[in-house]
């Protein structure tokens, strides 16, 4: 297969993807996950599933997973720009946004998944969640759409890529309520822009891992009995 036509498959992959995802978001009713573990379980299964597909497709079109980035800085360098990025990620999504959003949209009281975050005995559940689930395989997948829509289509498909990527992302936490979903797909577009700006996948991982690990602390200090 040559490489354009390896793009193509990848592109039309993703497609298809988006369209039932957003479908069964957008149609079908939102179900809050019944426990922590059948969260974990469902990243474990995700995670297979993601990292096979953009392993296979990358080869398909001639290139590796590790194009996507995963050289980092020296680790003091790196956990404290990761660090920096990843708390004004949290205040300006979980501070300013989203109360702006709840007023907007209405809400203010504790969304249903509060229920998941009463016994902090399940918090290593939520960890491993957060570190593979959020930092390792949406980033993985983030910037294989993204890489992509620019091979395929140049700037104005990784635009594109970038939006429609950021949309469906939102669509994912729909369950938690509107202004939650809003809130997520504008923090998964600057997510995209983490990764862009250096194109290094590990830094949109580690932002990422380390904002969910935030939430979480935050979820248990409010929510746990």
């Amino acid at each position: 297969m040559t490489e354009r036509n390896g793009l193509r498959v990848s592109v039309g992959v993703i497609a298809l993807y988006w369209i039932g995802f957003a479908a069964s978001r957008l149609f079908g009713p939102h179900h809050v996950p019944h426990s922590v573990a059948s969260i974990a379980l469902n990243v474990c299964v995700r995670t297979v599933i993601v990292v096979g597909l953009v392993w296979v497709l990358m080869r398909a079109s001639g290139e590796t997973v590790r194009e996507l980035g995963f050289a980092r800085d020296g680790t003091g360098r790196f956990l404290i720009r990761t660090g920096l990025l990843a708390l004004g990620l949290f205040v300006v999504a979980n501070v300013v946004l989203n109360n702006v959003f709840s007023s907007l949209l209405g809400g203010g009281q504790a969304p249903p998944i509060a229920e998941l975050f009463r016994d902090p005995r399940e918090a290593p559940y939520w960890i491993f969640s957060a570190i593979v689930g959020g930092g390792m395989t949406e980033e993985l997948a983030r910037a294989f759409v993204l890489t992509r829509f620019e091979k395929l289509f140049g700037r104005s498909g990784l635009v594109v890529g970038i939006i429609l990527d950021s949309i469906v992302f939102g669509f994912g936490h729909l369950y938690q309520g509107n202004a939650s979903a809003i809130t997520s797909g504008i923090t998964g577009l600057l997510l995209a822009l983490i990764f862009l700006q250096r194109r290094r996948v590990v830094d949109a991982m580690a932002v990422h891992a380390l904002f969910d690990l935030m939430g979480i602390a935050t979820a248990y200090a409010l929510y746990a009995r």
